[in-house]
């Protein structure tokens, strides 16, 4: 603990947060949006409580910076897993395992965001229906590109299936965290005929 200190004592400013966010990603996702505090994440830092506060100066901007992280994350996760050429079902495809690679690889930003979606508080409600609002837009707006370039069947409007497939992707999440999961492959297979009847996505 003392080695690692101290390279951090050397660390700019830009960095020594950067690495205070990881660890505060960490706690967040195992202890909690209501209960994850400056003293938890200076005990996995290995650094004073005043140096976490040097740099998140209230506990309401430390919630709205981990949640700023945990939106950036998420929103440019979506943006990569929609960015592929090819059929719907293939985009599809390579939606799902992006998911799933992304919740293996940084489960905490997942975590949090499933205890945030839930949670009708009213100091982070509003900020989540937020970025709902985004996460919507942006798949709303592919849906209308598939549904005019022929890859998706006319249907339900685009509005109505983003927020199904919004839907989908949460239980897909929830899936995988579940303690009792089934193989990745019956998960896949399951959330796969979700998204396909939701969206208007033809068999192959």
């Amino acid at each position: 603990m003392h080695g690692e200190a101290h390279v951090r004592r050397r660390l700019n400013p830009s960095k020594r947060k950067q690495l205070l966010m990881k660890d505060a990603i960490s706690v967040f996702a195992l202890r909690g949006i209501g209960r994850a505090g400056h003293t938890e994440i200076a005990q996995r830092a290995g650094v004073s409580v005043a140096t976490v506060f040097n740099y998140f100066n209230t506990r309401e901007a430390l919630v709205d910076e981990v949640l700023d992280e945990v939106e950036n994350y998420l929103i440019n996760l979506s943006v990569s897993a929609v960015d592929k050429p090819g059929s719907a079902a293939e985009v599809l495809d390579h939606c799902i395992t992006t998911i799933i690679h992304a919740c293996k690889t940084y489960p905490d930003y997942f975590k949090i965001w499933l205890e945030w979606s839930s949670s009708v508080r009213e100091d982070t409600w509003p900020r989540y229906l937020k970025f709902q609002s985004q996460m919507m837009s942006l798949i709303e707006t592919q849906i209308e590109n598939a549904v005019n370039d022929g890859r998706l069947a006319p249907g339900l409007p685009a509005h109505d299936r983003a927020r199904w497939a919004l839907g989908n992707a949460h239980m897909l999440v929830m899936m995988v965290f579940s303690p009792d999961a089934e193989d990745e492959s019956s998960i896949r297979e399951l959330i796969s005929r979700g998204f396909s009847h939701t969206l208007g996505i033809s068999p192959a």
